[in-house]
């Protein structure tokens, strides 16, 4: 239960330095003692499961990467030859790779906070001194969702309605056998488009198809989107009878700080000012331009890598400890 009790200020001064740390580092045994944790502490945290849609965003955009900066960057002492007078340098391909494993690390970093803080969280900690901006960042990571899944649902009704199917919703005589399954019923219809089917007809029919399915798309997109106007409606009628922002903001949420929350606090600024000297003092960094200075036997194994690891050790930490004492 320390983990519920740990104050949302802290995790948001937590998870900050570790956005910071993620574009700092360039040693890749820190990146990769990064990455390694990270991933530790997410398979801890039950996140692994949203790794799939994750990856889904990351692959193609670390692929882009990859390709375009030893493309566009010739800047590097150490030559790569493809053909002819074409090269590409060894300095550029390490860092798009660098750079890759950098955006991977604040991804996953911020897919371990949402679960370590929730919006409700967030509007408390910005709500006093930011009213305005916390609710415009609450609704927009509310509204995101909540439209496409409204849009989802208008486009089954659009399935259904193309299908020819009627169902009957109302009336005492409905049972459980003329129910439909609006989800399982919609995995069995074939939509208007297809990619595939459209690539094989005709140009004029594939004009058409698409153009037809361009409509259908907008349709359900101007739907979508009267509907969620027409609820911001009620919802701010709501509000405004309620007194929303007619005094001072208060919440039915109330932290405060405790040992849990001071312990977590000294930890990190004594970690953090040992990795800031090892910081200035080069230790985490390498030159990567004009030409790359690290070497693979230069093994970190110092005070300040140890004050690293110690700073990503807590939650791990705390996450083992309530599974050890629940199960």
């Amino acid at each position: 239960m320390e983990l519920t009790s740990i104050h949302p200020g802290v995790y948001l001064l937590y998870y900050f330095i570790m956005v910071l740390f993620a574009f700092i580092f360039s040693d890749p045994y820190f990146v990769v003692t990064f990455l390694v944790l990270l991933l530790v502490l997410i398979a801890l945290q039950g996140v692994s499961s949203e790794l799939k849609n994750i990856l889904k965003f990351y692959i193609p955009l670390s692929i882009l990467i990859l390709i375009l900066n030893p493309l566009l960057n010739r800047t590097g002492a150490h030559k790569i030859y493809l053909w002819s007078n074409f090269f590409v340098t060894y300095e550029a391909i390490a860092y798009g790779v660098l750079m890759t494993l950098a955006l991977l690390i604040v991804i996953l970093v911020f897919s371990s906070y949402n679960r370590s803080v929730s919006y409700q969280e967030m509007l408390y900690i910005f709500s006093k001194k930011l009213p305005i901006i916390s609710m415009i960042i609450v609704m927009a990571l509310r509204f995101i969702p909540l439209i496409n899944s409204r849009a989802i649902e208008v486009q089954k009704l659009n399935n259904l309605k193309n299908s020819g199917i009627e169902m009957e919703i109302d009336g005492d005589d409905t049972d459980d056998s003329n129910r439909v399954d609006l989800d399982q019923f919609n995995s069995n219809i074939n939509t208007d488009y297809d990619s595939k089917i459209v690539n094989k007809l005709k140009p004029n029919k594939r004009v058409a198809a698409i153009i037809k399915e361009a409509k259908t798309l907008g349709k359900i997109m101007g739907i979508t989107v009267s509907w969620s106007l027409e609820e911001s409606m009620f919802t701010a009628k709501s509000m405004k009878a309620r007194g929303y922002n007619a005094t001072e903001r208060t919440s039915y949420l109330s932290y405060k700080f405790g040992n849990t929350d001071y312990a977590f606090i000294a930890l990190i600024i004594v970690t953090v000012g040992i990795i800031i000297v090892g910081l200035l003092k080069g230790v985490g960094m390498i030159n990567i331009y004009p030409s790359i200075d690290f070497r693979f036997s230069n093994l970190p194994f110092n005070i300040y890598y140890l004050a690293f690891i110690v700073f990503l050790l807590p939650l791990i930490y705390l996450e083992i400890k309530e599974r050890i004492l629940w199960h």
